[in-house]
């Protein structure tokens, strides 16, 4: 059963965070403080390595892996390894510049190694739970300024890639409604926000977002995210 069906608070025994970095930055406090709100297990290793020679000890089903923005470079180098390492769970990014996630955002294959969330951690605590509890039902957060990383080009309209023109019809499926709440979605906002923000419920935003998600064939928030960078800016242009 998937994750995201479960509720808010709802997660296995066999569930655990597995904070990659360093204690500086991932307290045993922190560990606590996500055993105790959560209910599952969290642990903490400096790097991937030290991960891998201990997991012998540990015989978890789901899990989510956050590596830390100091360990940038040994992500992008073994991206393969970490996800391994993730396996049926998510793989995540906890970052304090935004110029890193954009980096990574740029650099990560997503076809080839899968989509990756961010975790940014210089937000306020309960904004920063809300992110990782999102991570728990495999919502993968996307920051709103990852758009930044799309190619601009102000003397002239962008020319659709052979893949965006594919998805094109896809996007113009979508209703008005639709294409209002997947925009809000690539901008990272939460169901309580785009509900306050279109006037409606958290339970029509659910509801929007599972036809969106049928019509343009994807099966997270960050893919939905990253369809909308693809394909609106092309659609718009043909207004």
């Amino acid at each position: 059963m998937k994750r995201n069906t479960r509720d808010e608070n709802d997660y296995p025994i066999e569930l655990s965070v597995i904070f990659i970095g360093k204690e500086l930055f991932y307290s045993n406090q922190t560990l606590r403080s996500v055993q105790s709100e959560f209910g599952v297990l969290a642990f903490r290793y400096d790097s991937l390595d030290r991960l891998q020679s201990q997991d012998g000890r540990q015989i978890l089903t789901e899990r989510i892996i956050i590596v830390d923005q100091m360990l940038l470079e040994d992500l992008l180098a073994r991206p393969s390894d970490y996800r391994r390492v993730a396996g049926a769970g998510c793989l995540a990014f906890a970052y304090r510049k935004e110029s890193s996630a954009r980096f990574l955002f740029e650099h990560w294959d997503r076809q080839q190694h899968g989509d990756i969330g961010y975790l940014p951690m210089n937000v306020a605590p309960d904004v920063w739970r809300a992110i990782l509890r999102l991570l728990m039902h495999e919502e993968l957060h996307l920051p709103s300024f990852v758009a930044d990383c799309l190619p601009q080009t102000p003397d002239a309209q962008p020319q659709p890639s052979a893949q965006a023109s594919e998805k094109l019809p896809l996007y113009t499926s979508l209703t008005r409604r639709e294409k209002q709440v997947l925009k809000l979605v690539s901008q990272g906002e939460s169901n309580k926000v785009i509900a306050a923000q279109l006037g409606i419920t958290e339970h029509t935003v659910k509801l929007h977002l599972h036809n969106v998600s049928g019509k343009i064939g994807v099966s997270n928030r960050t893919a939905a995210a990253h369809f909308y960078f693809e394909v609106a800016p092309h659609e718009s242009n043909r207004d």
